[in-house]
């Protein structure tokens, strides 16, 4: 397009408004390059069909006769106004002022005016001047139309000379529509700098923004170039990773100094869509300030309160496993520790290790506080209770531990190896304290506590009887202790309530019998043919089919677990329909740990199977059924290492016959009595059995016998508390909202009403301890002006699971920016903001309090777009 071709465009748009607006505009040609060609533009010659109407006058000395021709004479013909250089008059002798203003703005065949006048939007003479200035400064800028275009979409009328600028560098960094606060543009400077790509800054310098772009970073962020350097991307990241590793205070500066970049900073750091980036910087500046000496020598206390570097984290783990070493970090601290760290940039590239110390540091609070309890069992009901209520703890410690350990993969052998010893210690402890109580048993029988064998009649029979559907899932070997974090799995998850109670399981503790126990009979036996497998009033309790024929007499059904699983919703449905009652047989621990190949996958099979558990009740309440229970057929002992000589049972059972023999039971035919063993009589075990001479032998405490195959760290069969507790989890569906999972409640402590320096310093508590269905948040608190950010925003993680409130209190300190002097004498309120789940989006709490800002003098650098 020529460009008397983009001049006749540019009028003919012009003249198409609407109304008095588009019937005249005046041209001033200052340089009058177009006095000989302008005429030609309008009238029956114009090109433009729109200007073919247009009448063309040119001033001479005449601007009465200009009136009378436009208002007189022809008041609704359109007029294009010619006002030569000679012609152009100050605006004290300029008669035509009052129209030019009233048709303006005044056309101009000057690129850069042209731009200012026809495309981007219209705004007062003195904007537009403004804009005009900044327009010869930077040239090239406007030599694309794609960037003009861009611009012009960007901008608004009121929009001053300081952010028109910051508006093209928005456009020279492709962001989008109000994204061009300093904060913007140099999240996208750094965002391209850790890609390696620095074309943004380039382009700002081709453009002529460079010194706009750096004097702001200087005058908002106080930024300043190395000494004797230029200002670069490379220095300012260096600069503002130096500052964050000092808090943000230098020694010759206050904490309100660099409040605008740390809240940037803070702001840049708690993004997720710019994490990888950050980290990215944050290593390379690591490396460039030595960042890891400076770590070396600092211990706990020193490297908290910093989060912005790699290094820190790790040296913080390799202090924290110094001290697990040494016994000088006690559980709660760790707890502390990651509830700071959590939020932290680093916590998700650390976290195996965090949790592996976290871990650790339970398992060995178990272990210290278990022997005093040990020392006090004095009956077996005693022990039992004793285990259920809290020794059970150990062992879900151990299995805690031993999972994350192996997660984190560090090479700390003796923090391993001290706590594998200790574990080895209690359990041999309770293995021996349990036994002294169990030897003075006439029969398998414990006072007060439920048995196995009358699972059906206590826990089924009453709820069929009160017309009620029930679901029974039983989990092969699911040890007591990993259903009670089933429990808490459950009860966290919305509309269920769960809990736990504890039955002690038949002898010997192994599957065929378990299972059988959990049936609905009379009498149970040891199958006369191999004495192994269980017979249920006579009929056989082993494998599905059977045990879905003995249910049938009381209108039951049983299934597998994956069969089960494997049912359309209709299928599932109209299996709970046919029944009413209804077991359903889950075999993930038990298959994977009672292998030589596979038993140490034994606690991942365990975490495992707490993930099918949690989905089987959720597709049985999909089911229609509202009630279920969770039980075992038996426990199970387990150690993560080598069996040791005085774990090993030196003796072998003897008597008339031995029929079975496995590594925690035997069961033959008049068995001679030995200390090594406790010995039962059938009778005694209430097994129903026509061969009186029955005998069952368990190696005492938590022994085994030596025998060819099978594993030998998974073991289950005997009496050992691990393997006879056997959970009863009750499950309920509701059908309301009443005591869904939610999370915790905090509130805000404020201990005043005003704010009178440049730095704020909250108390929040949390109201309750963190629990099943009282979930851990973190949440952001800063202060707040309208919808402007006045301080940095600072993470705060209420996470406590401490009883005592005076323990659940946490702190959050708030700088104020240069955004804040504007509100000086006002009241700013404070907010807390939580990510919404699965994005990056955040949502205002209710939680808030209000301050008068009510500081001294604030400083005026005159520079602020953003």
């Amino acid at each position: 397009m020529s460009e008397l071709d983009q001049i006749s465009r540019l009028l003919a748009e012009r003249f198409s408004r609407n109304g008095e607006r588009g019937r005249i505009v005046f041209w001033r040609d200052e340089k009058n390059q177009y006095a000989d060609t302008v005429e030609g533009l309008v009238g029956e010659s114009a090109s433009v069909p729109v200007l073919q109407d247009v009448r063309f006058i040119r001033i001479e000395h005449n601007p009465f006769n200009v009136r009378y021709r436009m208002f007189r004479e022809a008041p609704t013909a359109k007029f294009l106004v010619y006002v030569p250089e000679e012609e152009i008059r100050p605006t004290k002798d300029d008669w035509l002022l009052d129209l030019e203003l009233a048709y303006g703005p005044v056309f101009s065949a000057d690129k850069l005016s042209m731009i200012a006048t026809e495309v981007l939007p219209t705004t007062t003479p003195d904007t537009q001047s403004k804009w005009l200035d900044v327009m010869r400064r930077t040239t090239k800028f406007f030599d694309s139309d794609s960037r003009v275009n861009k611009l012009s979409a960007l901008l608004n009328a009121s929009d001053d000379e300081k952010i028109f600028q910051a508006k093209m560098i928005a456009v020279l960094l492709g962001l989008r529509d109000g994204k061009h606060s300093l904060q913007d543009i140099w999240r996208a400077l750094l965002e391209q700098y850790a890609d390696g790509d620095e074309s943004g800054i380039m382009a700002i310098e081709r453009m002529g923004l460079s010194e706009f772009h750096w004097t702001g970073t200087g005058l908002i962020y106080r930024y300043e170039p190395a000494s004797g350097g230029k200002a670069s991307v490379k220095d300012f990241m260096l600069w503002l990773f130096r500052l964050a590793w000092q808090g943000f205070i230098t020694e010759s500066s206050s904490t309100d100094v660099y409040a605008n970049i740390r809240r940037d900073f803070e702001s840049w750091r708690n993004d997720r869509t710019f994490e990888d980036a950050f980290k990215a910087l944050s290593d390379e500046a690591a490396d460039d300030l030595m960042i890891h000496a400076e770590v070396q020598d600092l211990d706990i206390d020193e490297l908290l309160p910093h989060g912005v570097f790699r290094a820190v984290d790790s040296a913080l783990i390799g202090r924290m496993y110094e001290r697990l070493a040494a016994h000088s970090l006690p559980a709660d601290m760790v707890r502390k520790i990651i509830a700071e760290r959590r939020s932290g940039l680093w916590f998700s590239d650390f976290r195996a290790k965090y949790e592996a110390i976290a871990a650790a540091s339970v398992l060995r609070r178990e272990l210290d506080d278990g022997p005093p309890l040990i020392d006090d069992i004095n009956s077996a009901e005693q022990g039992f209770v004793l285990y259920r209520d809290r020794l059970y703890a150990v062992d879900q410690a151990y299995r805690r531990f031993t999972i994350a350990w192996r997660s984190a993969d560090d090479d700390v052998p003796v923090i391993r190896q001290e706590l594998e010893n200790s574990y080895t210690t209690f359990q041999r402890a309770l293995g021996q304290a349990w036994q002294q109580q169990i030897d003075t048993l006439s029969s398998w029988t414990i006072d007060s506590v439920p048995s196995q064998r009358d699972f059906y009649r206590r826990e089924v029979q009453p709820r069929i009887k009160s017309g009620k559907k029930i679901a029974v899932i039983i989990s092969d070997a699911l040890r007591y202790e990993v259903a009670e974090e089933l429990s808490d799995a459950i009860s966290a998850e919305n509309r269920y309530s769960a809990g736990i109670s504890a039955q002690c399981s038949v002898l010997p503790s192994y599957t065929q019998l378990g299972m059988a126990a959990l049936l609905p009979h009379d009498t149970l036996s040891l199958s006369e043919s191999d004495h192994y497998r269980a017979v249920v009033d006579g009929h056989s309790a082993t494998g599905t089919e059977n045990r879905d024929g003995i249910l049938n007499r009381v209108d039951g059904h049983a299934i597998q677990y994956d069969d089960f699983m494997a049912l359309d919703r209709d299928g599932a449905r109209d299996l709970v329909k046919s029944c009413n009652t209804l077991y359903v047989y889950h075999n993930r621990i038990d298959a994977v740990g009672d292998s030589d190949k596979t038993e140490s996958g034994t606690f991942d099979a365990c975490s495992q199977a707490i993930d099918e558990l949690v989905k089987i009740i959720k597709k049985l309440a999909n089911a229609n059924v509202s009630n279920m229970i969770v039980t075992a057929d038996h426990g199970f002992l387990y150690q993560d290492h080598d069996v040791e000589n005085p774990e090993w049972l030196s003796e072998q059972p003897q008597g008339d016959e031995v029929w079975v023999k496995a590594r925690r039971f035997s069961v033959g035919r008049n068995l001679a009595p030995n200390r090594a063993f406790i010995t039962f009589t059938g009778e005694q075990l209430g097994l129903t059995q026509s061969d009186k001479g029955l005998t069952v032998q368990i190696p005492n405490s938590i022994l085994r016998l030596r025998k060819q195959g099978t594993g030998v760290r998974y073991v289950h069969g005997g009496a050992s508390l691990q393997e006879i507790v056997v959970p009863v989890v009750h499950v309920n569906k509701g059908r309301t909202a009443a005591g869904d999972a939610r999370p915790v409640d905090f509130r805000i402590l404020q201990k005043n009403d005003r704010i009178t320096t440049g730095q704020l310093t909250v108390e929040l508590v949390q109201d309750e301890p963190v629990e099943s269905k009282i979930l851990p948040r973190t949440v952001f608190v800063g202060l707040w002006s309208g919808n402007t950010l006045i301080s940095n925003e600072t993470p705060v993680a209420f996470d406590m699971a401490d009883k005592q409130i005076a323990n659940r209190h946490a702190f959050a300190t708030l700088v104020l920016t240069s955004d804040a002097d504007a509100c000086n004498g006002s009241n700013v309120e404070l907010r807390v903001r939580e990510q919404i789940k699965g994005t990056n989006q955040m949502k205002t709490l209710e939680q808030k309090a209000v301050y008068l800002l009510k500081r001294g003098l604030v400083a005026d650098d005159g520079f602020d777009f953003m």
